[in-house]
């Protein structure tokens, strides 16, 4: 699963290290291309959180994975390629929005497995 289908909750998990929370993680191994490109990847990425917050909201996320009860949700996304800095202000103002609705957001560069955002 990836980035590319929108409808669909990639991983979930209590990571042993993080029991407090419960990671939603979103791969994403698009490349970023020039700005047209750009725009449809950050259109995938919205679409994509988009699915992922109305899985936690729903009540979903506790049907269909019992561990989450009384965990704090972060989605996490895991990118094979850096931020431009049109996503970067995305991901700045989509966290922003998220942590008052009580979720994180994280972007973590695989290649150096920095976590950009909390």
């Amino acid at each position: 699963m990836s980035i590319t289908e929108t409808k669909v909750v990639d991983i979930i998990a209590v990571p042993e290290w993080e029991p407090e929370n419960v990671i939603l993680v979103i791969t994403d191994h698009l490349e970023w291309g020039d700005k047209a490109e750009q725009g449809g990847h950050l259109l995938l990425l919205q679409e994509k959180i988009n699915t992922y917050v109305a899985f936690i909201e729903s009540g979903e996320i506790l049907e269909s994975y019992p561990p989450s009860k009384g965990k704090s949700p972060v989605i996490r996304i895991h990118g094979l390629y850096e931020l431009p800095e049109q996503a970067e202000f995305f991901i700045d103002r989509v966290t922003e929005v998220l942590e008052e609705v009580g979720i994180g957001l994280e972007f973590v560069l695989k290649a150096d497995s920095v976590i950009r955002n909390r």
